[in-house]
């Protein structure tokens, strides 16, 4: 009777949160938001399989894709940390470690921690001096934009069947801002300003901060390993950046996954397994996506990776593989991925590492 209330709460809420993903998709017209680096996925396994993880994600790497994964973890600690060569020389850290807690001896729920950081390097700015006929420009100095975020996820799984879970993010975000005599502006000026850059004129950087939620179910239905997983990303009440105000990259997700081989039980048991996983995907600031993921394992030590994104203007195609050791109750692993970024932006490569106590 539980199974079925939460089903019924599941299915409910994919209905509640469908309804505005088919009221957007009856315009054409599309948002735009700022801090898109919370789009990012940061972890190998997941950008190999297409980040078709909605319903994949569990431990840790919840606190990326859907906290309520975090609330399935079974080890004592669940550890990840990872690196990305994103685009444009571009580098992305990130690190997560969820524990569970107890309350009267028993298991409460499970908390997370989580970071990102961007590393953007130094960047040569320059303006090109208002009123200029023949493109003269101006040396403003080295721009060195920067962006993080910290997160604190809870999680609690309900029943061997359904959990929920929240995350809560600090976002930083350091851009430049130029100083025309007494004005503010963004990097770079407005074209109607009708200034020059001056001695006196300075380079500074403004700093833009907001707290950001994602929240998200997970289901397992009971029949085979298939599970019905939702989750809302990056809500939040606008940013402000000196006098421009955006939203942060809300995004909803809803995802089933499965073993493709739970009707043949004997590849089961001689250790083969193939992981399924489909992701619908509605973004603020472009047209709805599906990703499609597949991983296959052999006796979960060996795990090869593949995924396609659909209706993808850049990425689509992705790749990897990993491998996992556990002995006398630790695991770690190591997970790679290669993403196609299509035309001039070439590949992008994820690496991310993890540990298990049980």
């Amino acid at each position: 009777m539980k199974s079925t209330k939460y089903g019924i709460l599941v299915l409910g809420a994919v209905l509640a949160w469908s309804l505005p993903v088919k009221a957007a998709g009856e315009f054409d017209k599309l948002g735009q938001s700022g801090m898109t680096f919370l789009k990012i996925g940061p972890v190998a396994r997941a950008a190999a399989m297409g980040d078709a993880y909605t319903g994949v994600s569990t431990g840790a790497t919840g606190c990326f894709y859907n906290p309520a994964g975090l609330g399935f973890l079974t080890d004592r600690v669940d550890a990840i940390a990872g690196q990305v060569s994103w685009i444009a020389d571009i580098k992305i850290a990130s690190a997560a470690a969820g524990v569970p807690i107890e309350l009267g001896g028993n298991r409460f729920a499970v908390v997370g921690i989580s970071y990102v950081g961007m590393d953007y390097g130094t960047i040569h700015g320059t303006v090109i001096n208002k009123g200029s006929t023949n493109g003269a420009y101006s040396d403003i100095g080295n721009l060195e934009p920067s962006e993080f975020l910290l997160g604190l996820t809870l999680a609690k799984q309900f029943t061997d069947k359904f959990s929920l879970g929240l995350t809560g993010k600090y976002v930083n975000q350091g851009l430049p801002w130029y100083r025309f005599g007494n004005a503010t502006y963004a990097v770079p000026p407005p074209d109607n300003l009708g200034a020059v850059p001056t001695v006196g004129d300075s380079l500074s950087e403004f700093t833009a901060r907001n707290f950001v939620f994602d929240a998200g179910t997970l289901y397992r239905t009971g029949f085979g390993s298939t599970v019905v997983s939702m989750s809302i990303r990056n809500f939040s009440r606008k940013t402000t950046h000196v006098i421009d105000a955006f939203t942060t990259p809300m995004t909803f997700h809803i995802g089933v996954a499965g073993n493709a081989f739970d009707p043949i039980p004997a590849l089961g048991q001689m250790g083969h397994k193939l992981l399924i996983a489909v992701d619908g995907i509605h973004p603020p600031d472009h047209p709805e996506k599906i990703a499609l993921g597949g991983e296959y394992s052999f006796r979960d030590m060996v795990f090869v990776r593949g995924g396609y994104a659909f209706n993808n203007d850049a990425r689509t195609w992705n790749t990897g593989f990993g491998v996992k050791y556990g002995y006398a109750g630790l695991a770690g692993a190591f997970d790679y991925a290669y993403a196609d970024m299509g035309g001039s932006l070439g590949s992008v490569n994820y690496f991310t590492i993890s540990f298990a106590m049980q």
